[in-house]
């Protein structure tokens, strides 16, 4: 008996994992999103999302830390990330670099498409016009920021302004950042999305907008150029069908906490308007 116990395992300890019923765990992708939170804040408002996104793939996705939108676009077009999300601005980066997959954009509430820069200043700052920031202090998000920077700043410049007429520009990574660097007096005009309104508490009365931008395409979950057909297929299929409608009501916390509330089917031309501004900007993309 003692000899037979031994045999089965030995034998036991020959099999495969999946031989025994164990789970074997999938392949491991790492993930960079841009730093609109710390890196520890975008993964616990991710979490559920991507314990969704794990049972439908069975793919698992680790974190990968990011300190601005262009470590992001260096990640994800060297490889060292395999999916990513940015925004449109980022986005158009990383194709001139060096070629991404575009897996599907994303919606806010309501299943919007689309979002909008802002510049503002506060009601009792005596701004009423954009020419009147001149020799004022100016708070953009980051260099490749399409509502914190690049719609915003081709506004000042078609109203006679660059970055050399403010007494101090100041690049604060996040939406929330610059809002509330308005708000509270830091600066006298600010660069910002308009969802940032959704992400910190103030009084929203006390805010005055100087322009707001046309409808811009929300950013797009991306990856690597060469990542391989079947697991590009997986998490685009599994993030579309998140997506659903009826889905998040049956899940109602799997958007809790994110700006993003759906995906939808996206393609490159969606971000033309961006590189059209670019082109006015005069900005050279690519590895220059």
């Amino acid at each position: 008996m003692a000899l037979l116990l031994v045999g089965l395992l030995l034998f036991s300890a020959s099999l495969p994992p999946a031989a025994l019923g164990a789970a074997v765990p999938g392949p491991h992708l790492k993930v960079a999103i841009i730093p609109h939170r710390s890196n520890l804040g975008n993964e616990q408002a991710y979490g559920r999302l991507f314990k969704a996104l794990e049972e439908k793939t069975g793919l698992i996705f680790d974190w990968v830390g990011s300190n601005s939108y262009d470590d992001v676009i260096d990640k994800i077009t060297s490889g060292e990330a395999d999916i990513g999300y940015v925004g449109p601005f980022a986005y158009v980066t990383a194709q001139a670099r060096g070629g991404v997959r575009l897996i599907c954009r994303t919606l806010s509430k309501n299943r919007q498409p689309f979002y909008h820069s802002v510049i503002v200043t506060r009601k009792d700052s005596g701004i009423h016009h954009l020419k009147e920031l001149k020799g004022q202090r100016f708070a953009f998000t980051d260099p490749k920021s399409t509502s914190g920077y690049l719609f915003p700043m081709a506004q000042l410049k078609k109203s006679g302004l660059s970055q050399a007429d403010f007494s101090s520009v100041h690049y604060l990574k996040r939406h929330a950042n610059s809002l509330l660097a308005v708000y509270q007096g830091h600066v006298d005009g600010g660069a910002t999305s308009l969802t940032a309104a959704d992400k910190v508490d103030i009084d929203l009365s006390e805010i005055r907008t100087l322009w707001q931008s046309e409808p811009i395409y929300r950013g797009p979950w991306i990856a690597r150029r060469d990542l391989p057909d079947e697991q590009f297929r997986l998490i685009q299929e599994a993030m579309l069908s998140l997506s659903q409608p009826g889905q998040t009501e049956q899940s109602p916390d799997l958007f809790a906490g994110l700006t993003t509330k759906g995906f939808v089917p996206g393609q490159d031309s969606d971000y033309d308007n961006v590189r059209e501004v670019i082109r006015l900007m005069d900005m050279k993309m690519g590895g220059e």
